[in-house]
């Protein structure tokens, strides 16, 4: 379980940044493209310096839809993940989008359970 909050990790939650790409796959390919998506981030991004751990939402509105958000130990990894990972993930799925949107943040807080 993870869980954060500002006040009681202020100086771990500013050294921790994430990048939120939302991916708009083509008609009916959003299962194949996700699942090759998926295993490149269950296994590439497990050995990328700084990565701290994703979450990927499936839209229920728009089915061609999904969001990843990354997290990234800092602003060097982050960028570097840029010409690395998440160049090698929208090269993987190529076939399957139609173009994918991306916003970086500062994570302010969080919290995971399970």
């Amino acid at each position: 379980m993870l869980a954060l909050s500002h006040s009681a990790s202020v100086r771990w939650m500013r050294l921790v940044v994430a990048r939120s790409s939302t991916w708009f796959f083509k008609k009916g390919k959003r299962e194949d493209g996700f699942s090759e998506l998926d295993l490149m981030l269950n296994t590439l991004t497990r050995n990328t310096n700084g990565f701290r751990g994703y979450i990927s939402l499936l839209s229920h509105e728009d089915l061609n839809v999904a969001v990843v958000v990354t997290l990234w130990g800092d602003e060097e990894s982050l960028k570097a993940s840029e010409t690395g990972v998440f160049k090698d993930a929208v090269g993987k799925v190529k076939a399957y989008l139609e173009k994918p949107k991306i916003e970086n943040f500062r994570v302010f807080s969080a919290e995971l359970r399970q």
